[in-house]
């Protein structure tokens, strides 16, 4: 549930945040709920400081998300959703985002792993409040069809797999949220899509800051990265931004405004 804008406040590098662009596969009701909405969001602010005293790339991820289906709990994998790359000592860059949800599909190498990129995709705007469903459709025309209210459990969407498609197709299914470039979902977690199957997805709202160099919208180590990373929970929470700080004995801080 989250629209994103980059902003630099100190220039550190010509070069800018990247995230991950859904490609034309087949988008289909993207901002069915959230155009009217999206005015009325909370907007919510991830500033990244290096005080490591070294140049540095970071990511930007997030906890995956709660997954179910018909035929069991698949494994689900977090990607790298924003990329800050050449943050010079004293360099920050600024995330700001609301809270918009997109249910996400793509076509993948298998077997995927941390390392993984995304090939084909698209996506289709959700809101868990109304519990959305949208069905996949795996032959031409590839993707999702329209986005209906209910079916889906408290505080979810869901995904309903057609019987069109083998594993041989390499789909994945996820969770995406805009990136930097304006309506254009980014994913922040996926898994093995299976025929036949239907899949409810329950957003987490807790966000990560590591260092390390990621492709936009690779499969990352969740475990491993979120270990070391600066965690950033606005739960609860009456502020709605945040600085995370990497000190220079390598560690994170972050801190609430």
């Amino acid at each position: 549930m989250h629209a994103m804008v980059v902003i630099r406040d100190i220039v550190t590098t010509s070069r800018k945040p990247q995230c991950f662009l859904a490609s034309q596969g087949r988008l289909l009701s993207p901002t069915r709920h959230h155009s009217a909405r999206s005015s009325n969001m909370a907007k919510y602010t991830i500033k990244v400081l290096n005080n490591s005293g070294f140049a540095k790339n970071y990511v930007l991820f997030m906890q995956p998300p709660a997954v179910t289906s018909t035929g069991g709990q698949p494994v689900v994998y977090s990607n790298a959703w924003v990329t800050f790359n050449g943050i010079l000592p004293g360099g920050t860059d600024t995330v700001e985002y609301t809270d918009e949800t997109f249910a996400y599909w793509a076509t993948a190498t298998m077997p995927v792993a941390p390392g993984t990129t995304m090939g084909q995709s698209g996506a289709a705007a959700v809101d868990v409040t109304l519990q959305d469903s949208v069905t996949f459709a795996g032959t031409t025309p590839i993707g999702f069809g329209t986005v209906t209210p209910g079916g889906a459990m408290t505080g979810s969407y869901r995904i309903i797999a057609n019987n069109d498609f083998t594993a041989s197709n390499g789909y994945l299914f996820g969770l995406a949220r805009p990136g930097n470039v304006p309506s254009i979902p980014s994913p922040v977690a996926t898994f093995i899509a299976e025929p036949n199957d239907t899949f409810n997805v329950t957003p987490v709202i807790n966000f990560y800051v590591a260092d390390g160099a990621y492709t936009p919208g690779q499969i990352i180590d969740y475990t491993a990265a979120s270990t070391k990373a600066g965690n950033v929970n606005f739960t609860g929470r009456a502020q709605t931004s945040a600085v995370v700080t990497q000190n220079p004995d390598g560690s994170f801080s972050p801190q609430y405004y």
